[in-house]
């Protein structure tokens, strides 16, 4: 690589969020579930988790996260030539939820779109991808689009229940960035085949060995840790803030704890919780809204730390850990824009938190149960409400999606229920190209 390419800036452009509609509060599900609400308070540390309606699965996320972040003036839709997904949450064996967001999102046809799949690393993993690519200069001022996605589900009464969640973060990669600049050490990356998290295809609903999972989690930071100390010479010390993934925020103190005993520089003053509290917990206020987002789960963090009301992030200089079961691990750093400020009510963030519902109980349950009816090919019918982009059910074994341009060219509006024989002309010769399919 020459010095002209490691001298030029790359990194996060734009940033924006999305989340489901509704959430369940954690003290609600303890209660249902014969625990002490203390224990998914305070032993897990969230408040509350994202649960998606039936009309909001990985791909709706993803669309409504892309769309606001096109919509911002930093935006420029004719400069992206690459769209990628990381994601765990894939809705079709074979067609990627970058196809449906590159159409939906009105994107160039000279573009390259996949989805990139390793857990909660599918995120990271896409971000590093997008930049190696603008850094390579083959397509000289584009840039790329960047959305990380997931629904994070598990069985109802298992212990992985409470740390449910979804969310989606999109990212504009290129020679800007105003959000985040990633700074070109070393890579410090780690991998190991593991079973400690998986979902079968056979299943909606992932399984996971817990114990295990934290251990190779922090194993695996250790590993990183210590091929990014050995390359750069850095300690903790280093980083104004630590982001870490966050299945549940709990597991961002266990892995501070494990990075402070292993830093070249020592403890921290007042010891290891202390700084937790200093550097890593103004990044989680968001996770603990939102839950277990997957591979959104560190962007996330990185929204909150902007959108923190207390905090002016610009110029901080942040170290990054991205886990993802199975397993891969990064840990990378990066410095905050000199405008963070100006991202602050702009990314999205709190507007989805101010505009969720509350659920019951019940409602959660029969929330669970439409959400698996729906991708039950049959399902289709009309979204009952609401605007934008929603997930109509299957129909022939394809998948259907209402956006703008089907709402425009069709006649249809957000409140008419019709008939999966009534929809046969959308469905059969995709008459509006907001209603193309799955193929």
């Amino acid at each position: 690589m020459t010095m002209e390419l490691r001298e030029r800036r790359i990194g996060i452009e734009a940033l924006a969020v999305q989340l489901p509609r509704s959430y369940l509060d954690l003290g609600v599900l303890a209660r249902a579930n014969g625990t002490d609400p203390a224990k998914y308070y305070f032993g897990l540390g969230g408040r509350r988790m994202a649960i998606p309606s039936a009309d909001e699965d990985s791909v709706v996320l993803a669309v409504r996260a892309a769309g606001v972040l096109l919509a911002d003036r930093a935006a420029d839709v004719s400069s992206i030539g690459m769209v990628l997904v990381g994601t765990e949450s894939g809705v079709d064996a074979a067609k990627p939820i970058a196809s449906y967001v590159h159409r939906m999102a009105g994107l160039p046809s000279d573009c390259r779109v996949l989805d990139v799949q390793h857990a909660c690393y599918g995120g990271t993993g896409a971000l590093r991808l997008a930049a190696a690519w603008v850094l390579g200069g083959a397509r000289p001022g584009r840039k790329a689009l960047v959305i990380a996605t997931d629904v994070a589900r598990y069985d109802v009464g298992s212990p992985g229940e409470p740390t449910q969640g979804a969310a989606a973060v999109a990212m504009l990669v290129g020679e800007e960035p105003r959000v985040l600049e990633l700074l070109p050490y070393p890579e410090a990356v780690h991998a190991a085949e593991v079973m400690d998290f998986w979902r079968p295809t056979y299943r909606s609903t992932a399984l996971a060995d817990g114990h295990y999972s934290m251990q190779c989690y922090l194993d695996a930071l250790e590993s990183c840790w210590r091929r990014f100390a050995g390359a750069t010479g850095l300690g903790a010390g280093a980083f104004d803030y630590l982001l870490y993934h966050t299945p549940f925020p709990k597991m961002a103190l266990k892995a501070h704890r494990r990075l402070c005993e292993l830093s070249p520089d020592g403890p921290p003053a007042g010891g290891a919780d202390a700084d937790w509290e200093r550097r890593v917990l103004p990044t989680l206020w968001a996770n603990m809204e939102v839950g277990n987002a997957y591979s959104a789960s560190l962007f996330v963090s990185l929204a909150g730390l902007l959108e923190h009301s207390e905090i002016d992030a610009a110029g901080a200089r942040l170290g990054l850990f991205s886990y993802g079961s199975g397993s891969c691990a990064e840990f990378l750093a990066g410095r905050v824009g000199p405008d963070a400020s100006a991202w602050r009510n702009r990314t999205g963030l709190r507007d989805a938190l101010a505009g969720r519902r509350e659920l019951t109980y019940e409602a959660y349950l029969r929330s669970r149960r439409s959400y698996e009816e729906q991708g039950r090919d049959g399902s289709f019918r009309a979204a009952a409400g609401g605007a934008g982009p929603a997930f109509c059910g299957t129909w022939n074994h394809q998948r259907i999606y209402r956006d703008a341009a089907w709402r425009s060219g069709t006649g249809w509006t957000s409140g008419e229920e019709r008939t999966a024989e009534e929809a046969s002309p959308f469905r059969a010769g995709h008459a509006s190209r907001g209603a193309q399919a799955g193929s």
